[in-house]
């Protein structure tokens, strides 16, 4: 009967689209033109043509745009970033958009003033596709339940009736508590139903924390898979996943103001399926602006496509990555081997140089730390934050092992606390850049 039931909302969502005139499935099929056929002349004239109409758009009706006017490349146009927009907002909104209905999209203020941003219609339409399209690779199908975790602020928060249509189950990262977690958890193990499980990365960690904590077996539930969200995923934690959930584990990594903009698509192959159908992306050098060669760490710049209400053209979104034309899902495009946090939470060794922040998940290695968080405070001094469940007898372990990637001149200092507080999004931060802050604040906001 579930499964009449999953195909029944399958069959009614597109028939409902088509009765509107079949727009979302368009999109559906030009992302998926884009980006199966990336290599052919068709694929590559649809994606220019896209650029060069957002760029016309921005130039000839937007005042932030309009001394670009005439450009026919896009490193003629400069590097932007949420400071630039939200202090010259007006201008960046398109003229011929400003009276238009709109979609108000907002960040949670994680690294600092909260940034709102609007999508006219066509954008919107997009990202639906988009995500249709993506996570329908990653085991997600139109039907199927899915167990949504995040922060649940009220703007997200969808009626008892929209909810049963799409059947999605709103699970609270904020609720978050092992009295919490057990019902969850039995919820799971009751519900038949095919189901994906959507959640942010750190939520997925603490679910496997009280999984251990329990000493559970693995989990007997028709998962189809788990997509992890938001930050970067640790192989410790995936490897966790599996054996619980008995399902594959995909990484995706997407933002409010743009929508996905990559996709593990292939449990065996770690990478990230970049969106190149939607979003044209650079991978910059972390000081200037000038690409860096495949396989080396940038600052990910995006130029969304679609957005013809608040254009985005060569947009920094703050976090790092690294690109390679290894193991594309789709041949001949360009791929994330790995994604950073945020610019204000990259870390740097003691000679000032990037390191990767995945370096510190070595502390998850330690099963007494329940949390943590490393500061680094200045040039060559951290203090490492951790929660445990009990006594830590690793400290000149840990501070060693840190020194490996930090430097050997590094001063690391271990501090306990109670817990590691929780953003407003539901996230916690696990690396604090004061130094990179401090030096270069205006850029960091």
């Amino acid at each position: 009967m579930k499964k009449v039931l999953e195909e029944l909302r399958n069959k009614v969502f597109w028939i409902v689209d088509t009765i509107k005139g079949g727009k979302l499935r368009r999109e559906y099929e030009d992302i998926g033109f884009i980006l199966q056929q990336y290599e052919t002349s068709r694929s590559i004239e649809r994606r220019k043509d896209l650029l060069m109409k957002i760029m016309a758009h921005a130039t000839e009706t937007t005042a932030f745009y309009a001394d670009y006017s005439g450009a026919t490349s896009l490193m003629d146009f400069p590097v932007i970033d949420k400071v630039k927009i939200r202090g010259n907002f007006n201008d960046f909104q398109s003229m011929a958009y400003k009276n238009s209905s709109k979609f108000t999209v907002s960040t949670s203020g994680s690294s600092g003033t909260p940034f709102i941003s609007f999508q006219n219609k066509g954008k919107v339409l997009r990202n639906r596709a988009d995500t249709i399209f993506f996570q329908e690779r990653a085991g997600y199908k139109i039907g199927y339940r899915l167990y949504y975790v995040r922060k649940w602020l009220p703007k997200y928060k969808r009626g008892r009736i929209k909810s049963w249509l799409r059947n999605i189950k709103m699970v609270n990262v904020a609720d978050f508590s092992d009295a919490y977690l057990d019902t969850f958890i039995t919820t799971l193990k009751k519900d038949t139903s095919t189901k994906v499980i959507l959640a942010y990365s750190s939520a997925l960690r603490d679910i496997c924390r009280y999984l251990d904590k329990i000493d559970s077996k693995p989990i007997e539930t028709n998962i189809s898979s788990i997509i992890a969200m938001a930050e970067g995923l640790t192989e410790e934690t995936r490897a966790k996943l599996v054996y619980y959930f008995k399902a594959p584990v995909h990484l995706r990594y997407s933002n409010q103001e743009n929508g996905i903009l990559s996709l593990q698509l292939s449990p065996e192959n770690p990478n990230l399926q970049i969106n190149w159908a939607s979003y044209f992306i650079e991978i910059l050098h972390p000081e200037k602006d000038v690409p860096v060669a495949d396989g080396e760490l940038g600052r990910i710049v995006v130029t969304d496509l679609h957005n013809y209400h608040v254009p985005m053209i060569r947009y920094d979104t703050g976090d790092f990555g690294i690109a390679t034309r290894e193991g594309a899902y789709f041949k001949g495009t360009k791929v994330f081997s790995k994604v950073e946090g945020r610019k204000m939470d990259i870390l740097r060794d003691t000679k000032g140089k990037v390191t990767s922040g995945y370096n510190i998940h070595i502390l998850e290695s330690y099963a007494e730390i329940e949390q943590f968080q490393v500061v680094q405070v200045d040039r060559a001094i951290y203090t490492i934050n951790l929660a445990v469940t009990k006594h830590l007898d690793n400290e000149g372990e840990i501070i060693d092992r840190f020194k490996l990637f930090l430097g050997e001149d590094a001063e690391i200092n271990i501090k306990y606390v109670e817990t590691i507080p929780k953003l407003s999004s539901g996230k916690r931060r696990l690396i604090i850049n004061k130094h990179l802050n401090n030096k270069n604040k205006p850029d960091l906001v």
